[in-house]
């Protein structure tokens, strides 16, 4: 078996067993394909490699080979290789990644003239998803004539990335973005057009003009929501309180501290659904102005009980998700969280034993009005577990 085998869905299978045709151009960026093939692979997709001549003088093609565990297409045959390679269409996406200024010029102006445009070419025609994320000098993204032939392509229906710009370079964007912009082409879009917002972390309650109060939660299960609905083709926010995961940049994410300040972002918007698997103050404690003072030896802090978020957005929204964390046996928290979903209307209420939650993995009870269903396993998992629930009450 080939190391690149090995490696097959090892993360998750968002890519879903897909085929992803990875064109790679002649950019400097092109040294980063070998990562990028890993990772798609990682997540469960076939990398059939297509190279330009240019990008062969930047990485090798056995460079390649190893990494998609097939060797790249550098020229076309009497195998017709622009056609073979659309096997099973409705399963395949087409990435141009790195994407030179010269390769999304031809095929805006559908020139074929190599193995890669022949192959994007053809995808156009088939229906089959083209994904094109730029690598270039900064001057060069800003010429005219290319910002209107990625325009041209985004007109037919192209997906056409953002560039980071560091260093006076259009840089590509990073592997994880790619992946599950892919994975978004791909999806079924069973949230297509909706309005998600998922609230994430932890709040942030100040004692003082330097200390707080705050809790442990580490975001990841709200980040992974958020994931999914954005592959299934929502318009997603995410608003993050303190967090310790690793913010995406495919997703809007917006900061809150307190629980008031995030009530008060509410006025004035309607979502279709909202999720809420953030840790939120049960409890407030009065501020002080300026610091406390070490030197009084202590003291005490009289909390107040916090307003309910929950409550606050029930109105907001179509369809609310609420969470709720708790200690105890199976049926003492599943009734706790029952009298929950009754009390504050929400349509989904998540509940799980603080006990059984690891960085890794988790164990929680999915309740609706219908009944319970218990999920055990990874954080992606039970995104998608709670993503698959919101289809179907909202039906």
């Amino acid at each position: 078996m080939h190391p690149a085998q090995r490696l097959m869905s090892i993360v998750d299978n968002r890519l879903n067993s897909s085929r992803v045709i990875l064109c790679i151009s002649g950019s400097i960026a092109a040294i980063e394909c070998v990562k990028l093939a890993r990772q798609l692979i990682r997540h469960g997709a076939e990398v059939i490699p297509v190279m330009t001549e240019a990008a062969t003088r930047i990485v090798t093609p056995e460079a390649i080979r190893f990494a998609c565990g097939i060797g790249p297409i550098t020229e076309l045959t009497g195998d017709v290789e622009h056609l073979t390679v659309f096997s099973e269409p409705r399963k395949t996406v087409v990435l141009v990644a790195p994407a030179t200024a010269d390769v999304i010029s031809k095929i805006s102006v559908a020139i074929a003239d190599d193995a890669l445009t022949t192959v994007c070419l053809n995808a156009l025609g088939l229906g089959v998803p083209l994904l094109i994320s730029p690598a270039m000098g900064k001057s060069m993204l800003a010429n005219p004539f290319l910002v209107r032939n990625m325009e041209r392509l985004r007109r037919q229906g192209v997906m056409v990335l953002p560039t980071v710009i560091e260093e006076g370079e259009a840089k590509m964007i990073d592997s994880a973005t790619i992946v599950e912009h892919v994975a978004r082409l791909l999806s079924r879009g069973m949230l297509k057009g909706r309005q998600v917002l998922v609230v994430g972390g932890s709040s942030e309650e100040a004692i003082d003009d330097f200390r707080l109060v705050s809790s442990r939660s580490s975001g990841r299960t709200a980040l992974e929501i958020a994931s999914v609905a954005f592959e299934e083709k929502a318009n997603v926010q995410f608003w993050c309180g303190r967090i310790t995961a690793e913010l995406p940049c495919f997703i809007k994410c917006t900061p809150f501290e307190s629980v008031t300040g995030l009530i008060e972002r509410l006025r004035g918007r309607k979502f279709d659904i909202v999720i809420v698997p953030a840790s939120l103050a049960d409890f407030i404690p009065p501020k002080t102005k300026g610091k406390i003072s070490s030197s009084k030896g202590g003291f005490s802090l009289d909390m107040r009980p916090a307003p309910k978020f929950i409550e606050a957005v029930r109105g907001k929204c179509k369809v609310l998700v609420a969470f709720k964390a708790e200690v105890g046996e199976d049926s003492q928290i599943i009734a706790r969280a029952t009298k929950r979903l009754k009390e504050t209307g929400a349509d989904i209420i998540v509940a799980n034993n603080i006990s059984e939650v690891s960085a890794d993995g988790t164990r929680a009870h999915i309740i609706t009005k219908e009944g319970v269903e218990t999920y055990k396993g990874g954080k992606r998992g039970l995104a998608e577990a709670i993503v698959g629930k919101i289809v179907s009450v909202s039906k």
